[in-house]
């Protein structure tokens, strides 16, 4: 069972909301296509006018700005110089911390947040990680803004109160400049293990959170500079992994302390006003390109919806969503989703949020600076109980990892019926998740990982083969690193010819692994979905093959999409997964009316598997 720490601060009431507006920023990672796709064959694209407060040059991407107490060249210079504050913190992170999953996978998220709690820089991670920071430090200055000190850290993992799920832990180190709160470094990271009922912290049985590991609210971890020995303790004691947890914890401290000295040294450069001024224009910048992107999109409400698997029962789990674009804005509505279940598909409103940031990151503007006057023009309802907005103490496991994937199908359903030279065929639409675990030599170990699959066609372009999609954007784990830190062995690693889906251009391929257990006896969980029916196609496309997971015994043994179960020595996983959706039926492009707009288009490309992040 979980363990729960003590609460520093003020109450535990809950801030979940029917209703929230502007977040944080998902990074689109996807490939931007080499011209911008149309939005109608008839339509024009309106360029940025001075009412839009900024002129955008599309042959350079510079820009100009409105009036300010910063220069325009200067602008340049300090939004360049903030962005890669955070990519620092990655990099420090990946050399710095103890597990596989972060220094091999970099399944970790670095941020950076002003004094008023905007998201002003962030780096090219996870996107379910990204989106979720805002509601994190909401909820941390809600409860602990008077008490926070210079060299404090505060750890935090609760899905309730600003996490995702209980493996994704946060460490947020306030920045400090002359004795004055100034800003906040944030580093997100996802744990190979954090307690509950079966190695890795998430069984696919479970229910309740505490099922899941430890719940750790805004805790601090770090006293001005001086871990607190009780924290320290706890996570020791609540983790099959400790020294490996409290290597990658203090790996973060490293991080967010690098981050904050960074942070640090450009308010002493140019001063705390002329600070404030910058991070208020590039947010406000960042707000008016989101903006004028939507007002150049058709006006409307499109529906959709699509379904999960139940972990629990032989039935589909529904996920409706209406998008309302209007003028400068959009509303997204999840009325007639499902309510929460008894099992963990259900998904905290944080992940929901990330979800939603990341869909319209990409069908906006991509290239406008991440911060949070990206989302300022996007208003979410996410009925309260409902899948995509849980209550306490429902799990969340399989919910920041599946419920976010399909939540990114359903409003790219709905957006590809207002865009649609503009969105592409779905992408495998599961994050596949593989744990292992048990004892070796004397030691538990924990091993997690998803798995690559295949990518939606584009347009203009096929589906790429076998990379991670959407709300996941992680490495694999290099076979020789997975064999050298685990009792594990990787007999297969290989794309599926032919499981994406056919088209005017195919869906990417999908992935066959193989690993074999070398340890005494052990537990094995798999998270995914799509099993019973593959990613759909698009404008005529067919649906990418569905995944498929077996358990070699003496003989197969086929699993379901969600399973915990024992393992032993010699025994061997199968995970095979979904292919991307096509684009289009075979032979003609659909979106062609001009022979001569065709030629124009770049030729597809058939990737084998070297282009994304396999």
């Amino acid at each position: 069972m979980g363990v729960r720490f003590p609460v520093d601060g003020a109450s535990s009431s809950r801030t979940d909301g029917q209703t929230v507006e502007s977040g944080g920023v998902p990074r689109c990672t996807r490939d931007s296509p080499p011209e911008a796709p149309r939005l109608s064959r008839r339509t024009k694209r309106r360029r940025p006018s001075r009412r839009d407060g900024c002129s955008v040059s599309s042959a350079t991407g510079s820009w100009s700005w409105r009036r300010s107490d910063v220069k325009p060249g200067e602008l340049e210079i300090l939004q360049n110089a903030i962005a890669f504050i955070p990519e620092e913190m990655g990099i420090a992170l990946r050399r710095t911390a103890y597990s596989p999953n972060i220094k091999e996978r970099m399944d970790a998220s670095c941020a950076l947040f002003d004094e008023e709690g905007r998201m002003v820089a962030q780096a090219e991670h996870i996107p379910v990680h990204l989106g979720s920071m805002p509601v994190t430090i909401e909820v941390l200055r809600k409860e602990m803004g008077g008490s926070l000190a210079e060299g404090d850290q505060v750890i935090v993992n609760d899905p309730y109160r600003g996490g995702s799920h209980l493996p994704d832990i946060t460490l947020v180190k306030p920045v400090f400049h002359r004795d004055a709160l100034r800003g906040y470094a944030v580093s997100k990271a996802h744990h190979a293990d954090v307690g509950g009922s079966a190695p890795g912290s998430m069984p696919a049985d479970s229910v309740v959170l505490e099922d899941e590991g430890f719940v750790i609210p805004p805790t601090k971890f770090l006293v001005r500079g001086s871990e607190r020995r009780d924290v320290v303790r706890t996570i020791s004691r609540g983790s099959r992994s400790p020294r490996e947890r409290l290597g990658d914890v203090r790996a973060q401290v490293a991080a967010n302390n690098l981050g904050a000295s960074r942070y640090g040294a450009l308010l002493a450069k140019y001063g705390v006003a002329h600070m404030g001024a910058f991070t208020s224009e590039i947010i406000a910048y960042s707000e008016r390109r989101v903006r004028a992107a939507i007002s150049r999109m058709p006006r409307g409400r499109w529906r959709a919806e699509d379904v999960l698997e139940h972990p629990r029962q032989d039935t589909l789990i529904p996920i409706r969503a209406e998008v309302a674009v209007g003028g400068s804005g959009v509303q997204v509505d999840f009325g007639g989703t499902a309510r929460q279940i008894e099992g963990n598909l259900n998904a905290p409103r944080s992940v929901t949020l990330s979800a939603v940031y990341y869909v319209f990151r990409c069908l906006t503007d991509p290239d406008a600076p991440p911060n949070s006057g990206c989302y300022a023009p996007i208003s979410v309802r996410a009925p309260d109980g409902s899948l995509v907005n849980a209550r306490p103490p429902a799990a969340v496991a399989a919910g920041n990892v599946e419920t976010s994937s399909r939540i990114v199908d359903v409003l790219l359903l709905a957006m590809a019926q207002a865009l649609p030279d503009a969105v592409p065929a779905q992408s495998q639409g599961t994050m596949n998740n593989l744990l292992l675990g048990g004892r070796f030599h004397g030691r538990d170990f924990s091993y997690y990982e998803t798995i690559a699959g295949g990518e939606g066609a584009l347009p203009y372009r096929d589906g790429m083969d076998g990379v991670h999609t959407h709300m996941t954007n992680t490495r694999n784990t290099p076979v020789e690193a997975l064999e050298l830190a685990y009792p594990l062995q990787v007999e297969e690693y290989r794309l599926i010819p032919g499981s994406g889906g056919r088209g005017f251009r195919r869906g990417g391929d999908g992935i066959r692994r193989t690993v074999r257990f070398l340890g005494a006896r052990g537990t094995v969980t798999i998270l995914s979905d799509r099993r019973s029916r593959g990613p759909s196609g698009l404008r005529g496309g067919g649906s990418g093959r569905p995944g498929r997971n077996v358990l070699r015994r003496r003989r197969a043994e086929a699993l379901p999409a969600k399973t915990t179960r024992r393992i032993q020595r010699g025994e061997a996983v199968v995970v095979e997964t979904p292919g991307g959706g096509g684009w289009g039926p075979p032979g003609a492009d659909p979106s062609d009316e001009d022979p001569a707009a065709s030629r124009q288009r770049p030729t597809a490309h058939r990737s084998r598997g070297s282009s994304g992040r396999p």
